[in-house]
C-alpha cells in the first residue's frame, strides 16, 4: 500500500537521485572496496561472507542515483528503513560529511577557498542532487 506520509522526502530523494543519475555519482565505492581488502586480510576464516556482503553493499552503492530512485520509491510502499539504506549506499555522504568536507576546505584554504567551494559546490548537479537527497532522507517519517 502506497504510504504518502513521505511525499515530500519521495519528491527530494526522487529528484536528487535523478541529478545523481544524470551527474554519473556513485557512492561511497573507495571505502566499502576498502573494507573489503580488511576483512579479506584480517578475518580469513570468514571472508567468503563478509566479502560476498561487502560486494553486493559495493554494487549498491555503484549504482549511484539509481539506488536513491529505487530508494525514494520504497520510502512511499512504507518500506521506510530498507529506503533509507539504498538512499544512504547510493548518495554515499552524509550530513555529517558534508560538514567535514566544509570544514576541511575552511581550515586547509581559508574562508576565500570556503566560499569558492560553496560556489562550485552550489553550480554542480551531483552536490544539488546530493544536498537534495540528504535532506530528503532526513526528513522521513518512520512512522
Amino acid at each position: 500500500m502506497i504510504e504518502m506520509k513521505n511525499a515530500i522526502p519521495f519528491i527530494f530523494c526522487l529528484i536528487g537521485g535523478i541529478l545523481l543519475f544524470l551527474s554519473s555519482w556513485q557512492g561511497d565505492v573507495g571505502l566499502l572496496a576498502i573494507i573489503i581488502t580488511y576483512v579479506a586480510a584480517n578475518f580469513p576464516e570468514s571472508a567468503p561472507i563478509l566479502e560476498t556482503v561487502f560486494r553486493i553493499l559495493l554494487w549498491i552503492a555503484g549504482l549511484g542515483g539509481i539506488a536513491v530512485i529505487i530508494g525514494a520509491l520504497l520510502l512511499v510502499l512504507n518500506r521506510v528503513r530498507l529506503g533509507k539504506f539504498l538512499i544512504g549506499l547510493g548518495v554515499g555522504i552524509g550530513f555529517i560529511g558534508v560538514l567535514i568536507l566544509l570544514g576541511t576546505t575552511f581550515v586547509t584554504g581559508g574562508l576565500d577557498a570556503l566560499v569558492s567551494f560553496v560556489t562550485l559546490v552550489s553550480q554542480s548537479l551531483a552536490w544539488i542532487g546530493i544536498i537534495m537527497t540528504i535532506i530528503g532522507r532526513r526528513t522521513v517519517k518512520k512512522d
